[in-house]
């Protein structure tokens, strides 16, 4: 069996976007003779933490976890502080200008002498960075160089061409287009979600760029087969999101739809569900009309519980910020909503998530502005009163291209050949 060192930050107790890809690789790789060894931060901090997701870890898996700063440094929750305007400053030059492309930078005088040590006592085979964050890969670069390992960087979402991301300057932008040069020009092989994602790699290094894979954000078969086969309340159309906004990633438009919806429908039967981070100001609007008692925001679910609510919806929203770089990604949430059935509403801009909620779901895209998302959510609700909403139907595809068995498998044989000599 051949062996992978996964260099993440995004490692449970965390809670992001990245973290069912995450535990795919470690549950599925060794089911294809690749023993994965995760390396990770023992004291996370700053993000949504979720302790239930310790319980999915596969049994024998190898984790070493490294330290990030002192031990002051340590504490498994994020409490949101209020900071004088000085100390908001100095963080804003500081996360903008100095700790670049993050703040995970700082990580590296730490864990990369632990990946040494690592690397000599195990013997990989390949060394893989999971990102974001990105300077994992420069520190797994490091430890590539310095051990004469492959390294295979997994881009979660990309670099400098992410939709969520914007520049304080044209100089910072300068610095990570280098970094990330300096990244691909020296990888084995690079991993992304899309093949919109690993085109622009192609795209944007040509001959410079090694071979890509593109793995999809895949479910957990695990997860699904505990689900029940409950049916939504009849007596309301139930619409439902599950996910975290952040950074440039904001509901606004899909706030806005749904208030021009309310307003032009106020006897509406349909209710919508959300569930993940949302930003105070959005949360503000859900508790005054018209959104109030018709939109209600559940919070954060626990990992366990996700499956389940999305099953006892009759529509699930999928959501993209119609930004550039928006047309490359695809929620991992779209294989989950499209293993359980239901209608799939996607508001995203033509891309690389539409085609998947179009043509394996049936589902239905609408353009992530308020004046088409009112409208098709009148369309929606007269369909379900007529009994006529378009449901996934293939799910012998959907299999194929989204469990996270065959996801993997496929992954297995593209790091298979990128660690040959």
């Amino acid at each position: 069996m051949k062996k992978l060192i996964l260099l993440t930050y995004t490692f449970p107790p965390l809670s992001s976007g990245g973290t069912p890809v995450v535990l795919n690789m470690c549950r599925y790789l060794p089911a294809n003779d690749w023993e994965v060894i995760v390396v990770t931060v023992k004291n996370p901090v700053g993000m949504k933490i979720d302790p239930t997701l310790l319980d999915d870890l596969a049994e024998g898996l190898k984790v070493i976890r490294i330290p990030h700063g002192g031990s002051g440094a340590g504490s498994l929750s994020f409490k949101a502080q209020k900071q004088s305007p000085l100390k908001k400053l100095v963080s804003f030059i500081a996360h903008n200008y100095i700790l670049i492309p993050d703040r995970v930078i700082t990580w590296k005088n730490q864990v990369l002498p632990a990946l040494k040590s690592i690397i000599e006592k195990e013997k990989p085979h390949a060394i893989m960075s999971f990102g974001p964050h990105h300077s994992l890969h420069l520190i797994a670069l490091s430890a590539a160089r310095e051990t004469a390992l492959p390294l295979i960087p997994f881009f979660g979402d990309l670099w400098l061409a992410d939709s969520n991301t914007e520049w304080p300057s044209r100089l910072n932008r300068l610095v990570e287009s280098l970094l990330e040069r300096k990244v691909v020009r020296n990888a084995r092989g690079i991993v992304a979600t899309t093949e919109g994602s690993t085109g622009y790699f192609v795209d944007r290094y040509s001959n410079m760029c090694p071979p890509t894979h593109v793995a999809e954000n895949g479910y957990d078969p695990r997860r699904i087969q505990k689900i029940d086969s409950s049916v939504p309340d009849p007596e309301y159309l139930t619409a439902g999101w599950t996910g975290n906004f952040f950074a440039s990633h904001s509901p606004g438009e899909l706030l806005s739809g749904l208030e021009m919806f309310y307003n032009r429908n106020p006897c509406s039967k349909l209710r919508v569900k959300m569930a993940g981070g949302i930003d105070s100001v959005s949360l503000e609007r859900l508790d005054r009309a018209p959104l109030g008692s018709k939109v209600t925001h559940y919070g954060h679910l626990k990992w366990a519980d996700v499956p389940q609510f999305q099953r006892d919806c009759d529509i699930l929203i999928g959501y993209l910020t119609p930004r550039s770089g928006s047309e490359l990604k695809n929620s991992s949430k779209t294989a989950e909503y499209l293993v359980t059935g239901r209608t799939i509403l996607g508001i995203v801009p033509e891309g690389a998530m539409a085609r998947r909620i179009r043509d394996l779901g049936r589902g239905y895209i609408v353009p992530p502005n308020l004046e088409d998302i009112a409208l098709k959510l009148e369309n929606l609700e007269y369909q379900w009163k007529t009994s006529s909403l378009r449901v996934p139907l293939d799910f012998a595809r959907i299999e194929e291209k989204f469990s996270a068995e065959n996801v993997m498998r496929r992954m297995a044989d593209f790091l298979s050949r990128m660690a040959g000599p």
